[in-house]
């Protein structure tokens, strides 16, 4: 077998921005030759992008955001904590090559500390075996997985590193054209499927396929797209000499730093309900938390909505939007996700030598995360009790809150013993499955739609453009939503009305 690179080495050619991007963010856009009157819905990260790029160019922006906060899926929570801790609900990671995601952080002058994304120390708990991630990668054999006899001796990475290898090799080497045909050639797989008929190698075992998929937790993906979750998902989070950050005292300093430049341009509580556009202009109709309807007159709209909340939106007339984008709008997936954070008296996983890094485990909770800040001061910490996402995450969305803290907990405690049960303080959850701004945690393509539905997404739509982390090639990171938002608000700029 062709060895190769690295999963990283994949990631990082897939994540490269637009050199010109990284620019804007540094110096903004040129001035237009007309100004605009635009309407930004969604004060996520491509939102709060968009509308401050634009805003500095000279335009009027009104910026909508159903929520009462900025941030979507960039969600930090302090309370019920103490001590200020914090527990990140959504989006925890930046990866040091995210170079636009970075390029922000880095132009607000906001202080990062490592992410410890993985540890020789870290836990694996699979088969009724609770071991250390060192010990497995010296025996990969000893979780008990019955693969067949090739198979033996080989991590899950490494399984999935042999069987990805020639994709993986051909796209690193090829062209942009060369990339987008072998993304077309091989959008038609499923994830399992690729790895069941590999049609680039050698095929893996039912068995092997199941250790990859439970192992590196995207069993709930089995059905979506091989190309979007490589691309996407495992080559980054389980990639080799990927290093993550995380912005100290919470990620949600990012989004908050845009609020100096747009605040005045800002309406919260506005939950869009109906676009109407023709040849003169743009009107949204949004509605506040009492119920009553306020509408907004534009040029252009630059909607950010995911497109699982956009199908609850009336755009008028329905044939300004083209066949292609309606069906794209029905049929794209978002994938659920489900945290949990319990605060603990003391940070008793430090006793057990885990300073960051994770448990992976078949149990329900899927993912632990042991927190990265804060290592070695006493007192009080907030365990990442739960992270499961995918089909996996549905068991998790069934429940109420409290069954959730309670259930996590119980499994801590199978994992570090009873006696954490007494040192458990409080906790709380996060289901972005049922948040109403967002109806999952982030989109996904099913098969057939990697080669066919980025452009469609994309695309303008009369006088409404488009943004978000699903219309951009990077779903599921910060680094998505930040490129969709530079690369719309260019667009816009450029626009000729």
């Amino acid at each position: 077998m062709k060895p190769v690179r690295g999963l990283s080495v994949l990631t990082k050619v897939h994540a490269e921005p637009e050199q010109e991007h990284v620019e804007m963010i540094k110096r903004g856009l040129p001035q237009p030759a007309k100004k605009k009157r635009i309407i930004v819905l969604g004060a996520g990260m491509a939102g709060l992008v968009s509308a401050s790029l634009l805003k500095e160019a000279g335009h009027s922006v009104i910026l909508l955001e159903g929520n009462s906060r900025v941030g979507g899926r960039v969600h930090t929570l302090r309370k019920p904590f103490r001590n200020g801790d914090h527990f990140e609900g959504g989006a925890m990671r930046i990866p040091s090559h995210h170079q636009l995601t970075m390029t922000y952080v880095q132009k607000f002058h906001l202080p990062v500390i490592p992410f410890v994304n993985a540890t020789d120390n870290d836990l694996i708990y699979m088969n009724g075996k609770l071991v250390r991630r060192f010990m497995y990668e010296d025996n990969p054999d000893l979780l008990a997985f019955p693969v067949d006899e090739k198979e033996r001796g080989l991590t899950a990475v490494n399984l999935l590193r042999q069987a990805v290898a020639e994709f993986a090799e051909q796209y690193v080497a090829g062209t942009k054209n060369e990339r987008g045909r072998l993304l077309a050639r091989f959008a038609r797989f499923t994830k399992d499927g690729f790895l069941r008929e590999n049609p680039l190698g050698e095929s893996l075992s039912d068995i092997a396929t199941y250790k990859i998929n439970t192992m590196l937790g995207i069993g709930g993906f089995h059905h979506l797209s091989f190309t979007d979750i490589l691309l996407n998902i495992t080559s980054t989070i389980f990639g080799d000499n990927v290093d993550f950050f995380q912005i100290k005292g919470g990620n949600d300093q990012l989004p908050k730093a845009f609020l100096p430049y747009i605040n005045d341009h800002l309406h919260v509580n506005r939950t869009v309900m109906r676009i109407v556009q023709d040849n003169t202009g743009v009107q949204v109709t949004a509605e506040d938390e009492r119920k009553e309807q306020h509408v907004y007159f534009g040029d252009v709209v630059v909607c950010t909505l995911p497109f699982s909340v956009l199908r609850l939106v009336d755009i008028w007339p329905h044939d300004s939007l083209s066949f292609a984008k309606q069906r794209a709008i029905r049929e794209l997936v978002y994938v659920q996700a489900t945290k949990v954070g319990i605060e603990f008296k003391r940070k008793f996983w430090e006793d057990d030598a885990l300073y960051g890094g994770s448990l992976i485990t078949d149990l329900p909770l899927q993912f632990m995360y042991y927190p990265s800040h804060n290592i070695n001061v006493p007192g009080p910490g907030i365990l990442k009790a739960c992270y499961a996402w995918g089909e996996n995450a549905n068991l998790w969305d069934a429940m109420e809150e409290e069954e959730r803290v309670d259930r996590a907990l119980s499994y801590v405690a199978h994992i570090h013993g009873e006696k954490v049960k007494k040192l458990a303080t409080g906790g709380v959850s996060v289901s972005w499955g049922s948040n109403p701004f967002s109806a999952g945690c982030f989109s996904m393509f099913k098969p057939y739609q990697h080669g066919e539905l980025p452009s469609v997404i994309r695309q303008p739509e009369g006088r409404i453009h488009f943004a978000g982390e699903h219309t951009s090639r990077l779903h599921a990171w910060i680094e998505g939503a930040i490129e969709s938002g530079v690369r719309v608000a260019e667009e816009v700029n450029k626009r000729i009305i």
